[in-house]
């Protein structure tokens, strides 16, 4: 905004008054050559800057032949039209630094809710900056404090507002070792956490940082509008030279040589990107990198985990069966919740609520081992246990009782997931849970429909389970009892058909899946590093009906690039016929040069309203 204030503006509202006291014969011919070199110079001044910042980072800067034709028309002396050249294009760099400063604007908007001072717990409490805090530091935050840094909760249980980052106004409810993210807000009294970054690379710098980045990133359509913006200058530069040599007129070639030169094209994807990555920030959607966004609007294929992603991911234990009676439940749930105290399966935190409620204490668990799409094992107590599906069970041949084989059918039938425990690989109990479905997930699913996107489920549950939740929600292809490899098969398949995927999931079982797909994307911050690593794609909020909402952006935003880089090159190309027919000169195709920015940069603007209108 300083560029536009202290210079682009002055300037441009200088260069009017004199081209209007021009048209009104109120400067002497004399003085008015002088006042259009002078004013023509200051305005190539910024041109020659970013020049010389382009051939420094060895890249092509597209106000090369803007400063060129402005050269050759002082040299042939149409300082006039050298002027109004100037204006219009000091006009279209304020709507262009004017976009940049608004995005600019929502990233300083997000960093300011950082604290820049938080309070590390030593032998005493000290304050200290947040840029001094390090990984593992203990902190205290106090009621209505900040949360410094990324970190995980030590205090039993906190309240936390994370608007800031979800947009979600409603407190979040959070317990011993789930995460907190810096930036949101504690409504408990006092609670204690403990750093798991520094604060640079906390999820909100991240976030500011991805939005700032995506203005310089060259992506796969970046690069070819360069090179398409090259090809125009190389073919406006050969028919400029042919007219010329032709009919030996320098002033119809100059007018076809201003009527294709292609300064805008530099700007069209960057701007439009960055302003649709911008947009899903403040949703609640952080999109890792400007090819992440590209690859979402190509996307008509979407692939869903069932776990957390179209369930809520927090089911309940809704019975317990014992293998017989003289096992003693307590000592049962104390093995069980021993060992899961290591998982971050969604299944696992069940357990652990139910250990908690009965006043069961954890004991150390040792040899821990994550079977990916099985289960987990590990030993306790000097005796060797087993968590996990039909499939782990019949790895270690364990044999199910029959009852229980019958009660377990029932039990899926109705929706439960099933998890069967072992102690030194015999069969012990099997634990029923409950994962409801998400709110609103049939609409989301519907929605989705509506814009013929293909929905998959692809699930480590039962068939049975599988089936029901499918019925539920309306999806007719969903394949269930999948290893992690088994869903980087089937996304495989999705992608050699043609179908551009998108892979949601939260566990760490998803993270291959997210790999492969062609955009990965995670379920909100309770996702599992190694999944939030994997993802290019985070919906911060734990929301997958923001699904929709992504791709209706991605999409509106490559509708105004397609429309932008079309309407540009046709009025161009338009001029450029115009001016070899002689219907236009020098001023009419600058003009026409300056209204195809015009038109390029206020489409582009529209952007900033389409999060209003849909939320």
């Amino acid at each position: 905004m300083k560029k536009i204030k202290f210079f682009l503006a002055p300037l441009a509202f200088v260069i009017g008054i004199i081209l209007l006291a021009n048209i009104l014969n109120l400067i002497p011919s004399k003085v008015s050559s002088f006042l259009f070199i002078s004013v023509t110079l200051a305005g190539m001044v910024p041109m020659a800057q970013g020049i010389i910042s382009s051939v420094k980072l060895k890249t092509v800067d597209l106000s090369i032949p803007v400063f060129v034709t402005l050269l050759i028309l002082l040299f042939i002396n149409e300082y006039w039209i050298a002027a109004i050249f100037t204006w219009m294009t000091l006009l279209g760099g304020i709507f262009k630094e004017y976009i940049l400063w608004k995005v600019e604007q929502s990233v300083k908007e997000i960093s300011k809710s950082l604290p820049s001072i938080a309070y590390l717990k030593l032998d005493t409490i000290h304050e200290i900056p947040i840029e001094k805090i390090k990984k593992d530091d203990i902190l205290i935050v106090k009621a209505g404090g900040r949360i410094p840094v990324d970190g995980i909760l030590l205090t039993e249980e906190a309240s936390i507002d994370e608007s800031v980052i979800t947009g979600e106004s409603k407190p979040v409810d959070k317990i011993t070792k789930d995460k907190l993210v810096a930036g949101s807000i504690s409504q408990s009294s006092y609670l204690e956490m403990k750093a798991t970054d520094t604060s640079a690379n906390s999820t909100l710098s991240q976030i500011s940082k991805m939005v700032e980045e995506a203005q310089s990133r060259n992506t796969q359509l970046s690069k070819f509008t360069t090179i398409y913006a090259i090809g125009t200058s190389i073919v406006a530069l050969t028919g400029t030279l042919l007219i010329y040599f032709i009919s030996g007129d320098l002033l119809k070639a100059l007018a076809f040589w201003i009527a294709l030169v292609p300064v805008i094209f530099a700007i069209i994807v960057p701007i439009a990107t960055t302003i649709g990555i911008s947009i899903l920030t403040k949703k609640g959607v952080m999109v890792k990198s400007p090819e992440a966004f590209e690859d979402l609007t190509r996307i008509d294929s979407i692939v869903f985990d069932k776990t957390g992603t179209l369930t809520k991911g927090s089911p309940e234990i809704s019975e317990i069966l014992l293998a017989d009676n003289n096992i003693d439940k307590n000592a049962f749930m104390e093995l069980v919740a021993s060992v899961e105290k290591y998982s971050d399966h969604p299944l696992s935190r069940p357990i652990l609520k139910k250990a908690k409620e009965q006043g069961i204490v954890t004991r150390p668990a040792e040899n821990i081992r994550i079977l990916k799409g099985k289960g987990i094992s590990g030993n306790c107590l000097n005796r060797n246990v087993a968590i996990g599906n039909k499939n782990l069970m019949n790895e270690l041949r364990i044999t199910i009782p029959q009852p229980i084989e019958q009660t377990t059918n029932k039990k899926e039938t109705e929706g439960n997931s099933v998890l069967y425990v072992s102690f030194d690989n015999l069969f012990s109990g099997v634990i029923y849970m409950s994962d409801p479905l998400r709110e609103d997930i049939k609409n989301t699913m519907d929605e989705l429909e509506a814009m013929n996107v293909k929905r998959t489920m692809l699930t480590g549950d039962n068939k049975v389970v599988a089936e029901k939740v499918a019925n539920a929600i309306g999806l007719t292809r969903f394949y269930a009892e999948l290893l992690p490899q088994d869903k980087i098969k089937y996304i495989q398949q999705f992608k050699a058909q043609g179908e551009k995927v998108i892979m949601t999931g939260d566990g760490i079982n998803d993270a291959p899946a997210l790999s492969e797909a062609n955009v990965g994307v995670a379920m909100g911050l309770r996702g599992v590093d190694v999944t939030l690593n994997s993802a290019k794609v985070v919906l911060i909020h734990d929301d997958i009906q923001a699904m929709p909402y992504v791709l209706r952006t991605s999409k509106k935003v490559m509708g105004i690039i397609r429309f932008n880089l079309i309407i540009a090159s046709v009025i161009h190309v338009a001029t450029a016929i115009f001016s070899i027919l002689g219907i236009f000169g020098l001023l009419g195709s600058a003009m026409m040069h300056q209204v195809s920015s015009a038109v390029v940069i206020l489409n582009t603007l529209r952007l900033f309203t389409f999060h209003k209108k849909k939320g």
